[in-house]
């Protein structure tokens, strides 16, 4: 059974900083909370009561600070073991707290979404995925009030977060009349933004589908020149046409008109796939030879290609196999170090960090170890998939925060990011494909007005709500 993550945690008395629990966008169904990610909530306002009472506050409010924040990866770590830096006086101080914050970060998240307003419930694909029968649960589901509109967005992701800038994105599932956030929205977003803070903080997708007749090459040109988008966003399982990456007569005239166009940043939804005859279009496997065709063009693999929720699995529970084997992230490693010199592909961690390290560290530190061994760390793209999570900040300490567990060090011979190299991940890597300034960015946000809002909203004593506004499996 679905169930809104808004609806469980007003049943549940609040959420808490870090989901225990994999949130579903709609594209799949979310899976049953596990035994251990029950442990986890059970510890997390276990130590949460202990703290609370400590400080003289609820459990409530302290879970809102960046003590409940701390106090999420102290309950993982009794839990999974070792797998985050983080200690008990962070959750009791915030000057400590503080300390061990990352001072000079550039965070670039690739991959956020919000809806359209005249969406009135937390839905992003019902239409589609309830009424066409791919997730039939959704079909009859009533639309409630709901925040996953424009201003919450902003909130969640530059007022809640360490974000600085981020790519608006969407979803090019169905026609465009169905699609939960059009791109004329996309862009809107993008610029209201970017002229109310002064400063540039978000770029925006446009939506591709070389299926469609009206989109190449009218709909490429509109985008482009008169749209101004940044670069392409494509679902090759899209229902409506599924195609391949490799396909010549298909793909490449895309490809070579966006050439010609001057967009060279292509971004593929590769994994997580939409069930039924589609699923083999989501495969990762038409990635090489397109990247060996047109090496002028960058190819930014979200979710890295990753098939399903259930590699997000221990060994041995029907999911990931003792070798450390995930379905089509694998594969798709296999490839890169097969073709060593091929060098415009770029694997995006939207969803898939955030499902595997809040079900089982030792999943994500195979993500992370098989990803850095085969495309290196300045490849590696940050991305969130936020709003569907809420505030991405729980993402970006889980980060900042993970460590290899020793045993997979020792076994797979996976090795921990370094600082610089998770500064290139969180942001750096994806700025040089945007050509974006960072070090012009960074002397310009802390004082545009988009900075000076969140300051201000700071000193009012707004506490982040800990919502997740996906859906989860009761």
């Amino acid at each position: 059974m679905w169930k809104k993550k808004t609806e469980k945690d007003q049943e549940t008395g609040g959420g808490t900083p870090i989901p225990t629990q994999i949130v579903s966008n709609e594209e799949f169904p979310p899976l049953p909370q596990t035994p251990d990610q029950k442990a986890v909530e059970h510890t997390v306002k276990a130590l949460a009561d202990k703290f609370a009472d400590k400080l003289g506050t609820t459990r409530r409010d302290f879970l809102k600070t960046t003590g409940g924040m701390a106090t999420g990866f102290l309950a993982m770590n009794a839990i999974y073991g070792c797998s985050y830096r983080v200690s008990e006086d962070e959750a009791l101080d915030s000057a400590a707290y503080a300390e061990g914050m990352p001072r000079d970060e550039f965070i670039f998240d690739a991959q956020t979404h919000h809806v359209k307003d005249s969406i009135k419930g937390p839905t992003m694909f019902r239409t589609l995925t309830g009424k066409a029968g791919i997730n039939p649960d959704l079909a009859g589901v009533k639309p409630g009030p709901d925040t996953l509109h424009r201003g919450n967005f902003i909130k969640e992701i530059f007022f809640d977060s360490d974000t600085d800038m981020a790519i608006m994105t969407g979803a090019v599932i169905g026609p465009p009349k169905m699609h939960a956030l059009p791109v004329e929205d996309m862009v809107g977003t993008r610029n209201i933004v970017n002229e109310s803070s002064g400063s540039q903080r978000m770029l925006s997708h446009g939506l591709a589908n070389p299926m469609d007749p009206k989109f190449l090459p009218e709909g490429m040109d509109y985008q482009v020149n008169e749209l101004k988008i940044d670069g392409w966003k494509c679902y090759t399982g899209n229902p409506t046409g599924a195609w391949r990456m490799d396909d010549q007569e298909v793909a490449y005239p895309f490809f070579e008109k966006s050439l010609e166009l001057g967009v060279t940043n292509i971004s593929l939804h590769k994994g997580l796939p939409l069930p039924g005859r589609f699923e083999k279009f989501f495969k990762p496997d038409d990635i090489m030879q397109a990247a060996k065709d047109f090496p002028d063009i960058n190819f930014i693999i979200y979710h890295s290609g990753m098939k399903h929720m259930m590699t997000m699995l221990p060994p041995g529970q029907s999911g990931i196999e003792a070798d450390g084997y995930l379905p089509w992230t694998t594969d798709l490693c296999r490839q890169k170090m097969e073709n060593p010199d091929v060098t415009n592909i770029y694997p995006e961690l939207g969803a898939v960090f955030g499902h595997s390290v809040v079900t089982h560290p030792e999943i994500c530190g195979h993500l992370l170890g098989q990803l850095n061994e085969a495309f290196g760390a300045d490849h590696i793209i940050w991305g969130t998939d936020c709003i569907w999570w809420g505030s991405p900040q729980w993402l970006i300490e889980a980060m900042r925060r993970y460590q290899q567990p020793e045993n997979l060090q020792q076994q797979f011979g996976y090795k921990n990011f370094t600082a610089a190299e998770k500064s290139l991940i969180f942001g750096r890597n994806l700025a040089g494909l945007y050509g974006v300034d960072v070090n012009a960015a960074r002397n310009d946000i802390p004082r545009d007005l988009l900075s000076q809002m969140k300051t201000a909203y700071i000193e009012s004593g707004v506490e982040p709500s800990n919502t997740q506004y996906g859906w989860v499996a009761v």
